[in-house]
């Protein structure tokens, strides 16, 4: 027992603490940066209205009883923490100052996304914070970077001998292990409230979000939703993904396996739901699954295209190894000095082109703008209660068939058999009250054979009926009819012939 906890000790401690080159956590500081910058960008034109007390301001602290938690920015405050926060992207993926610039990208990102909860703030949002301060508290910046050819020129310049034939030194490991418990306790986490919604496991969420644009544009998703039982396989397949994936994303074929699905599904929520930026922040966690062993495989592929004479190849080792050359010596003061000089420069001029553009117009020709009276009738339909729902928009589709895969209709067809049994399935849209919804089967004539009805609870979006062909039916054309608070929504035709 002794000897059995001992072993798990240094498994845990070499887990943890294993010297290693951290190549994967150098691209996720390449690459988080970037996809950091696609969502701020744009909002640096409106820092104002976002994150001070000029605009309409959202602190996240105010929810929770703690308006004085954190200070809150003024209009120019924020844009300079604006303008700060992309030049430190930018320095964070080329490696200048790299754990300078991740740490203040981390803090001012942190604040200024706690500022407007109601916009910024989201689950990506919540995710690349922390992992700009595992890089932060990581060596990223020792390859890769600016940073490692400055200390690789002046190591050639006065003769010392750098750390590794890969010109950069080992630090422990678990700032990368860090990374990748996070991405994985975040799937498991996703995966326990799926668990608790049953809308999730009957495809009822996915069909809702894939028939809106409330992401992006998603038509193939639109297409998609046509198609419920793959909805439903997914589902379980995702939910079974997410559980295993801190448990066998590790190393082997579970490594393999678990980043594999993790690509497609991620893929599948861009083409589907019309998510962009959540996707891109987790393939930016992924590269802490790549260790310094995966690296030095990639690097003897290229060395094996070099010596077969592949000019890129050699072009890529050429310019690594002779990188540092070309970088002039800086002394290391000099080099605080400029960094320092610029995020002065960037602040400054950040606040002079916020007020060249004049996002308010308030230097305009025809002066501040000034607020206009609404239309009589627009304020009135904004005061009053909502109208009431049409009864024909809480319905989303009317199918029939004979077969059910869990709660959905397989096998849409129109032809059916004497002895076969059909089944209608009505599915609504939300919001809708406790309805009592009546599916009819009529004749040819249009005269009532038989009627079912059944409570659909608000809860709900989804009743089934079921009908049987029995012989009193002749071969001919039949109908089935939704009816709904006192009228007919829909109906659907179909065709009896005699027993096979």
């Amino acid at each position: 027992m002794t000897q059995h906890k001992k072993t798990f000790k240094q498994d845990l401690s070499k887990f943890f603490f294993d010297e290693e080159v951290p190549y994967g956590l150098a691209l996720a500081r390449m690459m988080l940066p970037v996809v950091i910058m696609l969502d701020m960008v744009p909002r640096w034109f409106h820092a104002r209205e976002f994150y001070s007390l000029d605009g309409a301001i959202a602190p996240l602290q105010v929810n929770y009883g703690f308006p004085d938690m954190l200070p809150l920015p003024s209009g120019t405050a924020a844009v300079i923490l604006a303008s700060v926060l992309i030049f430190t992207l930018c320095t964070s993926v080329v490696g200048w100052w790299s754990r300078l610039s991740l740490g203040i990208s981390f803090a001012i990102y942190t604040y200024l996304t706690l500022m407007d909860c109601m916009g910024t703030m989201t689950k990506y949002t919540v995710i690349a914070s922390h992992t700009l301060l595992l890089l932060t508290l990581s060596n990223c910046g020792d390859v890769w970077s600016i940073d490692n050819l400055l200390r690789r020129r002046r190591a050639l310049d006065n003769g010392w001998n750098w750390p590794g034939t890969s010109g950069a030194p080992k630090s422990a490991a678990w700032p990368r292990r860090l990374v990748q418990v996070l991405i994985g306790i975040t799937y498991l986490g996703a995966a326990f409230t799926k668990m608790h919604t049953a809308a999730f496991f009957s495809s009822d969420q996915m069909r809702s979000w894939m028939l809106t644009n409330v992401n992006s544009s998603n038509p193939i998703g639109e297409w998609a939703s046509f198609y419920p039982a793959s909805l439903v396989i997914s589902a379980y397949i995702t939910i079974i993904w997410e559980v295993l994936f801190v448990f066998l994303a590790w190393r082997g074929w579970g490594r393999i396996t678990m980043i594999g699905l993790g690509l497609a599904f991620h893929l599948g929520t861009t083409i589907l739901l019309g998510l962009y930026i959540f996707p891109l922040v987790c393939y930016a966690t992924y590269f802490a699954f790549l260790n310094e062993q995966d690296v030095q495989k990639i690097g003897r592929w290229v060395r094996r295209l070099t010596r077969r004479g592949n000019r890129l190849a050699a072009g890529v080792v050429r310019f690594t190894s002779a990188a540092p050359r070309f970088i002039p010596a800086v002394n290391p003061r000099m080099a605080a000095g400029a960094f320092a000089a610029c995020l002065l420069v960037v602040a400054v001029g950040g606040v002079a082109a916020e007020h060249t553009l004049d996002p308010f117009q308030e230097r305009s020709a025809a002066g501040p703008l000034q607020l206009e009276e609404l239309d009589g009738d627009l304020v009135r339909k904004m005061v009053v209660n909502s109208p009431r729902i049409r009864e024909s928009d809480k319905y989303l589709s009317f199918d029939i068939g004979s077969e059910m895969f869990g709660d959905l209709l397989v096998n849409r067809k129109n032809v059916f058999h004497i002895g076969e049994a059909i089944i209608a399935q009505c599915t609504l849209t939300h919001p809708h009250e406790d309805m009592w919804i009546e599916c009819n089967l009529h004749d040819f004539e249009d005269h009532l054979i038989d009627r079912v009805g059944q409570v659909v609870e608000r809860s709900n979006l989804r009743s089934n009926y079921a009908f049987d062909i029995h012989d009193a039916l002749t071969p001919g054309t039949y109908f089935l009819v939704i009816r709904s608070g006192g009228q007919e929504i829909t109906r659907k035709a179909f065709t009896v012939l005699p027993p096979k």
